[in-house]
């Protein structure tokens, strides 16, 4: 199957729990057997959206939305207008997408309508399956490849998946060849995105990843010349490959982290993203490594917390944001994106202030 056209994005979640070398887990096994690529619906929390101009806000659908001027007026341009917001004020800066008035709230579904495709690629030493999420209505969209969780499959990526095609990005789940106790390669499957993104013709990419995923995401950005970002999404490092790799990365970088725990090696992929020049970092206060999940894997309550600050929908919410923001920012889709990254944007003093995130 052959994909043409636009920026990619190559999404890998590769999952919570992955083995050391020897086959030993350094966290607890989060296994998906069930295969299931449908969605898991969230309810939406209710939270305050960062105000317009003359601070007056709107509560729409249990979120509270900004306005101008009292009456509701929702910042609803889709990911695929890159002027997003730069008709708005005369601070606002088009270029970073940092500006007075907050952009989208990408915690929220996106304006373009979802449809689904199933493929295999024939990869060497591997025939890889993977489903696409794609805009019904975007040609060219970015597309996002979101590989699911150790011991798991691509029905745990699902949800996120449909969320992110939702804001303009074709997204492509794959089955991992490489990520099962029996067969826990972490280089291999860096080395397969690779392949997997020259089988479909869908270069240059954007990589991402979910705890190992992360990793293999990191591996591959750091071999692919032409990767043009990564981002990740509590990245799990496992025998220093990630470290070792990330000082040779030189694209836009960004990791979403969880509470340092057991199943995310006490967060050690911190660590690794800081040794990438520029890269953004921000844990979401109260979530768990099995939070990035969506849906979340039958078995992964062996890494689940208690929260104690936050509700688990208002950290689903602020996952939802901040990873999809940092994917239009990066491919290019919004640079309002922007917002929920830099200290001064709107989104990101509104978010740090309700103790929604913080610096990990």
């Amino acid at each position: 199957m052959r994909i043409t056209g636009g920026t990619t994005v190559v999404l890998v979640l590769l999952g919570a729990c992955a083995p050391d070398e020897d086959g030993d887990a350094d966290e607890a096994a989060a296994t998906d057997t069930g295969g299931d690529t449908g969605n898991s619906a969230s309810s939406s929390p209710t939270t305050t959206s960062p105000a317009d101009d003359d601070g007056s806000s709107a509560t729409t659908a249990g979120t509270t939305m900004p306005t101008d001027d009292g009456e509701d007026d929702v910042d609803d341009s889709g990911p695929g207008d890159t002027t997003a917001g730069d008709d708005t004020t005369a601070g606002d800066d088009t270029t970073t997408g940092v500006s007075d008035r907050p952009g989208p709230d990408f915690r929220e579904p996106g304006p373009h309508e979802v449809g689904t495709d199933d493929g295999e690629a024939d990869l060497p030493g591997c025939a890889m399956g993977y489903t696409i999420f794609a805009p019904t209505d975007v040609a060219d969209a970015p597309t996002v490849v979101l590989a699911h969780g150790f011991m798991g499959n691509r029905g745990s990526m699902a949800g996120r998946a449909e969320h992110l095609a939702s804001w303009g990005l074709r997204v492509v789940t794959p089955d991992l060849c490489h990520a099962t106790f029996f067969d826990p390669d972490h280089a291999q499957n860096g080395i397969d995105l690779v392949a997997l993104v020259e089988s479909l013709d869908l270069g240059p990419v954007a990589y991402a990843g979910y705890s190992a995923g992360g990793l293999a995401a990191l591996l591959a950005t750091a071999a692919d010349a032409e990767a043009i970002a990564l981002v990740g999404l509590d990245m799990v490092d496992n025998a220093d490959l990630g470290a070792n790799a990330a000082p040779d990365i030189a694209v836009p970088a960004a990791d979403v982290v969880a509470e340092p725990a057991m199943c995310n090696t006490s967060g050690n992929g911190v660590a690794v993203f800081g040794a990438i020049a520029g890269a953004d970092r921000l844990r979401v206060v109260d979530a768990d490594h099995c939070d990035f999940q969506d849906p979340p894997d039958a078995f992964c309550a062996t890494c689940s917390a208690p929260n104690s600050e936050q509700t688990p929908e208002d950290v689903q919410a602020t996952l939802r944001g901040l990873v999809t923001a940092a994917l239009v920012w990066h491919t290019g889709v919004d640079p309002t994106g922007a917002q929920w990254w830099t200290p001064g944007g709107p989104w990101y003093d509104t978010l740090f202030a309700e103790g929604r995130i913080v610096a990990p």
